[in-house]
């Protein structure tokens, strides 16, 4: 019998699923509270994280394309989608769910997603995918959550303070320029950006443990879900569409790739944000974890329809 779903792709995320257990039951039974640890990840590990794959990223050719193909994208979704979900919330989900609907989760599920299902040569395409991705969250991502509780000066000098934006420029600088980092720098920003995905998934489990009844948000859920599953699997089977008909710009895998990454969960980091600034960090984390698991389904038929 051949199952709706990819089991080999659900084999890879078991460990990401059992990091969340972990969370959970470090904040149910162990007293752990997910802010400190929010800070942790968006302020020390998502910056090495960055920094990490831009100065060793091969910034050149056509692959050069997607990261600011990506990054606008993801900008000009958010920006779109901020004023529409202002008309149904005005408590901060609003921003939650603008953040959420510029971005996804291309590290944790897209990388093991790409590679069990376009295989190895699909990296290339994923790492740059990711990396558009990751430079909208630590820039326009990062403004439109602070804009929850600031102002817009006061939401950009928040930009401009944050160690993740400054990691990217600082990592394409230094890639572009040739210049060598010290090896034992590169073995700290190692160590760190190998704490991201563990304390990440970890968090989502905490915000897990904060809820008490099983309650989910159904209008915050949709509201991302439409946008999340409906909107940018369109988007990225119409460039694809236009890129075989006219552009020739990438080949069968990075169309892939493309629509792989359009079909990922929403982003592990959204969690993060909401519990770092106590905006529904409950509803976020169900929201995120429904997400996963809709994925794991949804995903791999999409991509035997269309992949």
């Amino acid at each position: 019998m051949t199952l709706p779903f990819d089991t080999s792709l659900a084999m890879k995320l078991v460990p990401l699923y059992l990091l969340v257990g972990i969370g959970f039951a470090l904040g149910r039974f162990g007293g752990v509270k997910g802010q400190d640890l929010g800070r942790l990840a968006l302020f020390v590990l998502s910056p090495a994280v960055v920094f990490k794959g831009f100065v060793s990223a091969d910034l050149k050719g056509a692959l050069l394309i997607l990261p600011f193909a990506v990054f606008g994208l993801c900008s000009g979704i958010a920006l779109l989608t901020a004023p529409v979900a202002g008309r149904f919330w005005r408590d901060g989900r609003e921003r939650m769910a603008a953040f959420t609907g510029g971005t996804g989760n291309t590290g944790f599920f897209g990388i093991p997603a790409c590679l069990a299902l376009a295989g190895p040569e699909s990296l290339p395409y994923v790492v740059m995918v990711s990396f558009g991705a990751t430079a909208y969250e630590n820039s326009v991502g990062f403004y439109t959550v602070a804009r929850a509780e600031a102002s817009v000066g006061g939401a950009i000098v928040r930009v401009l303070k944050y160690p993740g934006l400054h990691a990217c420029w600082i990592g394409a600088a230094l890639n572009l320029s040739g210049t060598k980092v010290p090896v034992a720098a590169m073995q700290a920003v190692d160590l760190l950006s190998g704490g991201f995905v563990p304390v990440g998934m970890m968090i989502v489990g905490l915000g897990l443990a904060q809820i008490r009844s099983l309650r989910l948000d159904l209008g915050f859920t949709a509201f991302t879900f439409a946008v999340k599953f409906a909107l940018w699997p369109a988007l990225a089977l119409a460039f694809i569409a236009v890129d075989r008909a006219w552009l020739h710009v990438f080949g069968r895998v990075g169309h892939q790739v493309l629509l792989i990454e359009s079909l990922v969960p929403l982003a592990a980091v959204t969690v993060v944000h909401a519990t770092l600034r106590n905006i529904h960090p409950d509803r976020a984390a169900i929201a995120v974890a429904a997400s996963t698991l809709f994925a794991l389904v949804w995903l791999p038929l999409v991509f035997s329809r269309f992949g």
